[in-house]
């Protein structure tokens, strides 16, 4: 509570809130993204001795490996960490994989590739397939299967569906068989690994490709992918080495060979490496097990596990029960020292686990509010949501709910998004609020489905809509096409 004056000479008082320091250390760690945060907590290890990691050699491991952990299970990362890094962990320039920039491996320098690349991933990809004796009909099915890739190179879309979508939007009828017999030609694409359905079978597909496929080690490290995967994504390499009864050599050969191993093949092309720069690394994961259920992990990235210095805390307790008098004073220094920087370390350590706490709590409220959309990925299912929603559910405060949602991005079995997207505005339809993304969503799912000889006025995409439920003017209509970047209805012919 403090007093001043107004104008009118009245003093009056003001009551400010001011936050402690403990309190500002939590604000700007939850603000942080994984990937700064990491740095953040790089800086504090240098700076406070007192404070330690508590696997410093796994946390170098997840580096070379190109592999993240988030509570035990590693998943691939999206190498958009300080990837100048991890040619460091490679013996010789000759020995570094093509996919990392910067030295040796037949990788250039990040600017020099990014300024002279003009074409996309897509359209190298595309350039390959004269390279293979296909029917035109085949040619069409390989091009849209290149266009459904990831930028990473990957397939995520089943192939049923690609079926699907082949018949009904580009009248391309097609089998299964067909299907597979197109993607493994597409699998023999460079680079090695693109068009894989899984990690799995993209580094697997590299080991195929390899000159020395058929060397001993890369047996092995095919039999390792195959029989053993679990594992290594767990990294219980004592595991493996009893498995398949390797001596101590030939592990550190295959944990070499596993880190040459690219797990995104498209990141080594054209346009995909400028995106490597700014590669977004998801703050939060959603998978989907067998039966449906949703399981929500943060992603701690390359943070490791932190710990207060056992040897400062036996040091401290060595001189617990002295009295002052009894020290000499560069004892007192020293102690008075040390107990600063120990309490600085627990502190750090505290905002840390508060900081995952609040992140944790924000994310599982928005996984309540939005659960149809995440069993689905159905964008019409979005429901209105409101910062002061999650907020109320999750105990937070406004600010530190908007601070972690503008800031965070969560990967799904549907896709990589930012926290922000999931907020969506309401518009009142018959006494219910109806989220505004869910009227666009099905607004372009008419659009796309038309007749493209005949396609639909705004009247008339007002009418389809009132079918589904959404009872809109058509004036509202005409704003929400144009928000959705969708021409007229003569330009769409």
């Amino acid at each position: 509570m403090a007093g001043k004056f107004s104008q009118s000479g009245v003093q009056v008082q003001t009551q400010t809130q001011t936050l402690t320091p403990q309190q500002l250390l939590v604000s700007q760690l939850t603000e942080m993204p994984v990937e700064a945060l990491y740095e953040r907590v790089d800086q504090e290890l240098k700076e406070n001795v007192s404070l330690e990691s508590d696997n410093e050699h796994d946390r170098d491991d997840w580096e070379a490996d190109g592999f993240v952990g988030d509570g035990g299970e590693f998943t691939p990362t999206d190498d958009g960490e300080r990837i100048d890094d991890r040619t460091a962990d490679y013996r010789s320039p000759d020995d570094v994989p093509d996919h990392l920039p910067g030295m040796g491996g037949g990788g250039r320098d990040v600017t020099e590739a990014v300024a002279s690349e003009t074409q996309s991933f897509y359209d190298q990809l595309e350039e390959q397939i004269g390279f293979f004796h296909l029917t035109p009909h085949e040619e069409e099915i390989i091009r849209y299967l290149i266009g459904s890739l990831d930028d990473d190179g990957l397939l995520r879309i089943p192939l049923q569906q690609i079926q699907d979508e082949l018949e009904v939007y580009h009248n391309l009828i097609t089998s299964s068989d067909e299907l597979e017999r197109v993607l493994h030609v597409l699998q023999n694409f460079e680079p090695a690994g693109v068009g894989a359905r899984s990690l799995q079978e993209c580094l697997l597909l590299q080991v195929e490709h390899a000159s020395d496929r058929d060397s001993a080690t890369r047996q092995k490290l095919q039999t390792l992918l195959q029989k053993h995967f679990d594992n290594l994504m767990l990294k219980r390499w004592d595991r493996i080495q009893r498995s398949m009864r390797l001596t101590d050599t030939e592990v550190s050969r295959l944990q070499h060979e596993v880190r040459r191993l690219n797990p995104r093949p498209g990141s080594s092309m054209g346009e995909a490496i400028g995106k490597n720069l700014q590669q977004i690394t998801p703050d939060f994961i959603i998978e989907t097990d067998p039966y449906g259920r949703l399981s929500l992990s943060l992603n701690n990235g390359h943070v490791p596990p932190l710990r207060v210095s056992q040897d400062d805390l036996d040091f401290l307790h060595s001189y617990e029960g002295r009295k002052p008098e009894e020290l000499s004073r560069s004892e007192r220094d020293g102690v008075t020292y040390l107990r600063d920087r120990v309490g600085k370390a627990r502190s750090f350590i505290e905002a840390i686990r508060q900081r995952q706490q609040t992140l944790m709590s924000t994310m599982e409220t928005i996984m309540r509010l939005q659960k149809p959309f995440f069993e689905s990925g159905d964008e019409a299912l979005l429901r209105p949501m409101t910062l002061d929603d999650v907020a109320r559910q999750a105990g937070l405060h406004l600010s530190t709910v908007s601070r972690v949602s503008s800031s965070k991005w969560v990967q799904t079995p549907f896709g990589i998004y930012p926290l922000k997207w999931f907020f969506t505005s309401a518009a009142r339809l018959d006494g219910d609020d109806v989220s505004i993304r869910s009227i666009k969503a099905a607004l372009r799912e008419i659009v796309e489905t038309e007749d493209k000889q005949n396609p639909l006025s705004d009247e008339a995409l007002a009418n389809a809509l009132k079918k589904r439920g959404y009872d809109i003017a058509r004036r509202t209509v005409t704003k929400y096409r144009v928000a959705l970047n969708i021409p007229v209805a003569r330009l769409r012919k």
